[in-house]
């Protein structure tokens, strides 16, 4: 059973007990990404996740280290556009230990010069890493140019630049603005003790500064049918605001890259985190390009050996989100490539549907939800993103309802509504080696943009 409940400070807490268990999978989620920065501090959550690890007023690096290493070694972090999170797996009787870590991390990383020094040349590593990868940079060079200069655009890792110029103050400050309560989810998922974790938090989370407690601590908790407790609707301030959604702009972009393959990648306009239509947004995308059924995979790859790798994803943020296609293929077939897609997509959307295909894709899709719920970090990780986004965790079994529900007129509807009625985006990464870009801009322009004459 899901609970939530709230610390003193605001923070929300968001636990599932798996007593079947012997293992426990704790989190900390930061509403903080690269999508609260600016185009000089662009960098600066990825580098203070970093920088966390290098010691507190107790333990130095070395000590954490060994710490994690006495629970399992399975604690890290991850930044991405929206959120920062801090979270380990480790067997219920290391619970304890692993949360005070977490919470000392958080709470008194020193922060070092000397420290931050060291770790910049490890992310200037890292972001050489990234930038050698054309199957990450064609994906992160699209949202660039789509977002253009809203943040979302801006890449996790931040520029060299930016990195080397970062101070301690400027982390000091950074953190003590979206370090606090009100955008902080904890969720614990596994073998543990409810009231012993409680009071072990509120202990050592319960000194981060809340801008207003008194309203976070007033949130309502509901009751659901089978017990299930959830969250009422998070602060107004979170709320999806239409004058805040970023705009998409169409757009054309490429990069020159000594490769014997190009990288593609289209975007088309979709959905948010916590849409209502996210379950007919999983079907459609797995009978699109999600999986080796898939009629792209089919069509493009196995009857016509094209390309080795084509396939359907997507990317959703808090208020807005896209419909990804990539693809890998020989220069010398990319046109060709291209207008294939086009018209397996338009197949799509004028081809009756049967009912034994969409059973088939929903099948699988309800697979992959069961086996995502199957481990202690997976219902960690789901707990926490539905109460960050939606505000209240919304049950396996209801997913599975809506699922169910899925019609063909509903995965028509979908279809229809995100590459039907929108242009497409498109950037390339590789060498002309085989094919003019401007050649392939000019077939791009022709198949995927609704109004040809549109200025990209």
């Amino acid at each position: 059973m899901v609970k939530v409940k709230v610390l003193q400070n605001g923070i929300k807490v968001v636990t599932e007990e798996l007593s079947y268990l012997r293992t426990v999978s704790f989190g900390v989620w930061i509403r903080v990404g690269s999508a609260k920065e600016n185009k000089e501090n662009n960098g600066i959550s990825h580098m203070i996740e970093h920088m966390l690890f290098k010691g507190t007023k107790s333990k130095s690096a070395k000590e954490i280290a060994d710490i994690i290493a006495s629970i399992g070694d399975d604690v890290n972090a991850f930044t991405s556009k929206e959120q920062t999170c801090y979270y380990g797996t480790t067997i219920t009787e290391s619970l304890p230990t692993l949360v005070e870590l977490i919470a000392d991390m958080l709470c008194n990383s020193l922060l070092l010069e000397e420290d931050l020094r060291k770790e910049k040349r490890i992310i200037y590593e890292e972001i050489d890493m990234y930038e050698d990868s054309a199957d990450d940079m064609v994906h992160e060079i699209l949202q660039q140019n789509v977002f253009k200069d809203h943040p979302l655009g801006y890449i996790i890792s931040g520029t060299k630049k930016n990195v080397r110029s970062f101070t301690r103050m400027q982390l000091v400050d950074f953190m003590e603005k979206h370090y606090i309560a009100e955008n902080i989810v904890i969720s614990v998922a596994g073998n543990f003790s409810e009231n012993e974790l409680m009071e072990q938090l509120e202990k050592c989370f319960g000194g981060i500064r809340g801008t207003n407690p008194k309203a976070s601590n007033s949130l309502t908790l509901l009751k659901k049918k089978k017990q299930e407790l959830l969250l009422a609707p998070y602060e107004e301030k979170y709320q999806k605001n239409q004058d805040e959604i970023p705009s998409y702009h169409t757009c054309f972009c490429q990069r020159h890259k000594d490769n014997e393959q190009l990288h593609i990648n289209l975007a088309f306009p979709s959905i948010p985190l916590g849409s209502e239509e996210s379950v007919v947004f999983a079907v459609v995308n797995s009978m699109l390009g999600g999986s080796n059924n898939s009629r792209l995979f089919q069509r493009i790859r196995e009857e016509l050996s094209l390309v080795y790798s084509i396939y359907s994803y997507g990317s959703s943020f808090e208020k807005t989100g896209l419909f990804h296609l990539d693809i890998t293929v020989n220069p010398q077939q990319a046109s060709r490539v291209l207008r294939e897609t086009k018209l397996v997509m338009e197949d799509f959307l004028t081809t009756p549907i049967t009912k034994e295909e969409l059973d088939t894709h929903k099948a699988q899709v309800k697979t992959e939800y069961i086996l995502g719920s199957e481990s202690a970090k997976a219902r960690m990780n789901s707990n926490a993103k539905s109460i960050l986004v939606r505000g209240y965790v919304k049950t396996l079994d209801e997913v599975i309802e809506e699922l169910n529900r899925l019609s063909t007129d509903d995965i028509n509807r979908f279809a229809h509504k995100v590459w039907g009625d929108s242009s497409a985006s498109l950037c390339v990464i590789g060498s002309e080696n085989g094919i003019r870009f401007s050649t392939l801009k000019r077939e791009y322009q022709k198949l995927f943009l609704i109004k040809p004459n549109t200025k990209t």
